[in-house]
């Protein structure tokens, strides 16, 4: 923000009678203030006055020029993965988009996020294409949209979209993952069923939901933080973890997970027959 001329010419002034060399020269003492000093038609005042006057004027030109930059980035589509993310869940179902004549861009006219029925977004840049996953909500998890909602969400994606770029638009229910594990507990917190022996609760099949719920959506599985999860349980004294299998929407056999990491099509993870694939070492 600039500065008035009194500022400025202040900042001058300070500057200046602090100089010991000036103080010499005018014989002024370290008491002494510029406008004590100097007359208001004095020479040097009115130098500091042109000066600060210039400085002013080349200050307010800056703050013109940084609000006319900030204008025109602000009506800029900037298509960036952020960009997507934030427009695929800005979408309302049953409402149309108006085009904006200041940005050219389509936007809703009023913002209602009770008819935002995207609750989860993913976006991937595939370097041909731009990847875009997305879920609705059915009990704080991810969910498939409906078919007649995905078709409505395709046309909205494609109307805010920058020109001539590719999309590729999904909705998938959650790929299901079977784990198969040992796990070592201590016998005087579970049994060899791996329930609590204090309120008959299952800690290791509740730590694998919460952790696969827990990652991000659109985000990888990964083994040794799901036996990292395991750990964490208390009681539990080791975790051997066995093969794991997936199985996408798309597929109806199950597939190993090879290697440490797997990233499922649907952006999100769900655990299938626990109390089958774990079992539990309970020794006295």
């Amino acid at each position: 923000m600039a500065r008035s001329v009194a500022e400025i010419k202040k900042t001058m002034t300070d500057a200046f009678m602090a100089d010991e060399t000036i103080r010499e020269k005018y014989g002024l003492s370290g008491r002494d203030t510029f406008n004590g000093s100097f007359s208001s038609v004095s020479l040097e005042n009115i130098l500091f006055f042109i000066l600060a006057a210039c400085y002013h004027v080349l200050e307010m030109m800056f703050d013109q020029h940084k609000a006319d930059v900030d204008d025109t980035i602000s009506k800029a589509v900037v298509a960036s993965v952020p960009w997507y993310h934030k427009m695929a869940l800005a979408f309302q179902w049953g409402d149309s988009l108006v085009l904006n004549e200041n940005t050219l861009q389509y936007e809703y006219a009023v913002k209602d996020e009770s008819r935002q029925v995207v609750k989860y977004a993913a976006v991937r840049d595939m370097g041909t294409n731009v990847q875009i996953l997305v879920s609705g909500d059915t009990g704080g998890r991810p969910s498939a949209l409906p078919d007649d909602v995905l078709t409505v969400f395709r046309e909205y994606m494609n109307r805010v979209k920058v020109a001539g770029v590719i999309l590729n638009i999904s909705s998938r229910e959650s790929d299901r993952l079977m784990i198969y594990a040992t796990i070592t507990a201590d016998p005087l917190v579970f049994d060899e069923h791996g329930r609590l022996l204090r309120d008959g609760s299952k800690p290791v099949e509740e730590a694998i939901a919460e952790h696969l719920k827990n990652i991000v959506y659109g985000g990888t599985f990964n083994k040794t933080r799901l036996v990292d999860a395991i750990q964490c349980v208390e009681g539990v004294e080791d975790v051997e973890l066995g093969l794991c299998y997936y199985r996408n929407s798309d597929g109806e056999d199950w597939m190993e997970v090879t290697g440490n990491n797997y990233s499922g099509m649907s952006g999100s993870y769900v655990a299938d027959g626990l109390p089958n694939t774990l079992s539990y070492v309970v020794r006295d």
